[in-house]
């Protein structure tokens, strides 16, 4: 410790022991995961119309099991920061003038409340077509972005928000499409504008790297086979732009000191190359934490992974990250099917975001159980969304959690009426299980896939994520990799 730290440490400690003044929001979260159990006149009436108090107290019970006893309240962006003393929880929560509780989301639904909330300025009481789930009604109030969040019994975690979605993702997505085809639209141009031959040779140099970034962070299962040709074009310009550097049908381009274009592309590109490669690795998970060999759930045909590997390429372990994400879904992947025939010559659906769930390979695909265990958690009954529509009303969607007795494995977003078992049944590896849907988070038919580290409630969502392996995929379960599995 410096000179200047020692002397400003009495000042510090002064500062930080004093206390804060509170929001109202910030109190009621304070007397809510206090010692005492949460008391009725902590929420509003409306709050307790559409989730019964024993699903809160629930809740609150959970957080506490998992965190240990609350530290303090500090606001952060909209959100309220709860530190326990082992660990933290981000939790988006509103108070009617009394100082009661109208909105209460905790988890990684936080984040996802609080988009939704600033994405609708002015939302209408008839613009809450959310659907309910067991126990829980429509809110049909302004707010109706901001819900509250607690768990059923068996698991199942309920955040009703609004159907509206923050974002329109099929818009995105096309957005990114179009992005990464601009890029490749440069990386054609620039080696006919150079005007040196040191010039044609770095961007030469550096187009490999180009073409591995956008292969492995583009959305390729979104598009025809034919896009993973993409980015081989520029290297093929490249070479063609020889004929004008080289002095083969000419005198060439003199050998001199390159553009600080070219110099800036030679250097950025690769840099970022091998950025993205370091986040695309897995995080890191404890030695202890030996990874799990799971048979693949899905069988019959020929499978990518759309979501899977580091934070680059990831998005379940770019929020796990983050104060309050979701640890349990660190090492989660999404599983979709690319068709067959000449229908569907290898795609994933019959365009780019079409609006039906019938026009994705996957949905109601077989669902296989990838373990043996003991069924904890089986959530049936939720209606399935369409596709790039909200479905964070019930993030996990109906889902099945398998206890291995070192681990638990979920598996969610399954079709409704599917699920074939029952809590409590015995399963072998290979035992049917559900059907694919879109009754969860996700923007399109898929199947989410996660393993977590039992708590003393084996629940989804109560554990720390896991790292897995499928036997029938070679490697890490990366974003982009296929494979296929017989019948």
């Amino acid at each position: 410790m410096g000179t200047r730290d020692r002397l400003l440490a009495p000042l510090r400690r002064i500062v930080s022991q004093a206390p804060a003044p509170q929001d109202p929001t910030s109190r009621a979260l304070t007397g809510l995961f206090g010692p005492e159990p949460p008391e009725p006149a902590l929420f509003a009436p409306e709050l307790l119309a559409r989730v019964p108090l024993e699903r809160l107290r629930e809740t609150v019970d959970a957080l506490r099991e998992r965190h240990g006893p609350l530290r303090s309240v500090r606001p952060q962006q909209e959100l309220h920061r709860l530190a326990f003393a082992h660990g933290a929880e981000l939790v988006w929560a509103r108070t009617d003038p009394d100082g009661r509780l109208t909105s209460l989301v905790t988890g990684p639904g936080a984040l996802l409340a609080r988009d939704s909330a600033g994405s609708v300025p002015a939302p209408s009481p008839a613009g809450d077509d959310a659907c309910p789930g067991p126990g829980l009604q429509p809110t049909g109030e302004p707010a109706a972005a901001a819900a509250a969040a607690a768990e059923e019994p068996d698991g199942s975690r309920l955040t009703p928000v609004s159907a509206i979605p923050p974002a329109p993702a099929a818009t995105t997505l096309q957005r990114t499409v179009m992005a990464y085809a601009a890029a490749t639209a440069v990386e054609l141009t620039i080696p006919y504008l150079t005007d040196t031959a040191t010039g044609w040779a770095l961007l030469l140099a550096q187009t490999p790297a180009f073409a591995w970034y956008v292969l492995r962070t583009a959305p390729a299962h979104t598009l025809p086979p034919w896009f993973r040709l993409l980015p081989l074009l520029p290297l093929a310009a490249a070479v063609l732009a020889a004929t004008r550097a080289l002095p083969l049908f000419g005198p060439g381009l003199p050998w001199t000191t390159p553009g600080l274009p070219e110099a800036a592309l030679a250097v950025a590109v690769p840099g970022l190359a091998v950025w993205t490669h370091r986040r695309c690795t897995p995080v890191r998970p404890s030695p202890s934490a030996h990874p799990l060999v799971l048979d693949s759930p899905l069988r019959g045909g020929r499978f990518t992974l759309t979501e899977g590997g580091g934070p680059a390429v990831n998005r379940y372990a770019q929020e796990s990250l983050l104060p309050g994400g979701g640890r349990s879904h660190r090492y989660a992947v999404d599983l979709v099917q690319l068709g067959d025939g000449e229908l569907w010559r290898g795609r994933r659906a019959l365009g780019l975001a079409p609006a039906s769930n019938e026009r994705y390979a996957i949905h109601g695909h077989p669902v296989l159980s990838p373990c043996d265990g003991v069924v904890v958690a089986a959530v049936d009954g939720l209606p399935d969304h369409g596709p790039f529509e909200s479905g964070a009303s019930h993030p996990e969607g109906n889902h099945i959690a398998i206890d291995t007795g070192r681990a638990l494995v979920v598996l969610s977003w399954l079709r409704q009426d599917s699920i074939r078992v029952r809590r409590g049944q015995h399963l072998t590896a290979g035992t049917l299980i559900a059907a694919v849907g879109n009754s969860g988070d996700g923007t399109e038919p898929a199947l989410h896939l996660r393993a977590e580290t039992r708590a003393s409630r084996p629940l989804p969502g109560t554990g720390s994520g896991l790292p897995f392996r499928l036997t029938e995929l070679r490697g890490d379960p990366l974003r982009g990799r296929r494979f296929s599995v017989p019948d």
